[in-house]
């Protein structure tokens, strides 16, 4: 296995926040691989460091960081972009909380127009081995147009997903540029929505915020079809200061930096379940893990019990949760 590459060994400076608080990193040729895009870029802010190392975030929290993270990439890509005509889509629901229109909500023209927006819901289901995700497409509400797309994504694993939408709405209307902006994304799924703007002359460019993930191939939950995006996977490119964080955050392991993201804002229990879960799997320590900083309060009664519910072994493992006193035993 080859030396981890850092975002300071690949990466330079390509613009800086106003005052301060984000910076992009420009990253041409990666690893002289033809399947990447030529040139990406990695925003990297506080909030997208406190998005990747904050897995026991959920809700409310978890929806304004990924807010905070979508104003970052306006601030800092809107020379970029003015002047252009822009389309942005959603893949509804996952990138619904990715929505540039806030973002976008002081800068001309945008302060007295919408941007333009389409919608559109991918279902995924199942197959029938139970192991992978088949799409099933609907129609889009809104319209192909404009010379740029914006397609703001929070997470991009496989890249399936974003790619049946591109491989449609070329068939329709043909951009210039296709920028995807993501706060937790996966090279590989950017390869495969590569190949998509290739075959159509179509220039890709990349926004990834905080980290370049290498995505799992089998997911560290067992019997979901759920792939994980690690800061310490080998092939994951970060800062070493983003990277020295999350080993000390995730003890080492290889603990998915989001989860379920639709589960995270939309059933903070289940997602808090579901990381405690991952955390036994992996072998981490509840006694090194601050608990004060959880959305959700796992060390109440009634956590307790929905825990037990789940899993008695995983009630077992975190049994210490609920010993402190006036709780529990």
């Amino acid at each position: 296995m080859g030396e981890r590459t850092f975002l300071e060994d690949v990466g330079n400076l390509y613009s800086t926040h106003a005052l301060g608080m984000a910076k992009t990193w420009e990253v041409r040729h990666l690893r002289n691989d033809p399947t990447v895009p030529p040139v990406m870029y990695v925003i990297e802010s506080d909030a997208g460091r406190q998005f990747l190392l904050g897995r026991e975030m959920s809700g409310r929290p978890k929806f304004n960081m990924i807010r905070y993270i979508a104003n970052s990439f306006v601030e800092l890509f809107s020379e970029q972009l003015r002047g252009k005509e822009l389309s942005q889509y959603l893949i509804l629901r996952g990138a619904y909380p990715f929505d540039l229109q806030y973002a976008f909500g002081d800068r001309p023209p945008y302060g007295r127009l919408l941007l333009s927006t389409g919608f559109i819901k991918l279902q995924r289901v199942l197959t029938q081995e139970g192991n992978n995700w088949e799409i099933h497409a609907q129609d889009l509400i809104g319209e192909y147009q404009g010379d740029i797309w914006l397609i703001p994504d929070t997470a991009v694993a496989s890249g399936s997903t974003i790619a049946h939408f591109l491989r449609n709405g070329f068939d329709r209307h043909r951009p210039k540029q296709v920028f995807l902006i993501t706060a937790c994304g996966s090279l590989e799924g950017i390869q495969r929505i590569y190949q998509e703007c290739l075959r159509k002359d179509v220039e890709l460019i990349p926004v990834f915020s905080q980290c370049i993930f290498e995505v799992s191939k089998v997911g560290n939950l067992p019997g979901l079809p759920l792939t994980d995006l690690s800061i310490l996977s080998q092939g994951s490119v970060t800062t070493k200061k983003t990277y020295n964080e999350a080993f000390r955050r995730y003890q080492g392991t290889r603990l998915c930096c989001v989860g379920d993201i639709g589960e995270s804002l939309e059933n903070p229990v289940e997602y808090s379940i579901h990381t405690l879960w991952e955390m036994q799997i992996l072998g981490m320590d509840p006694a090194k893990e601050d608990w004060s900083a959880w959305t959700v309060d796992v060390r109440t009664e009634e956590m307790k019990k929905k825990v037990q519910d789940f899993n008695p072994s995983l009630a077992n493992y975190f049994k210490d949760l609920w010993k402190r006193p006036g709780v529990g035993e």
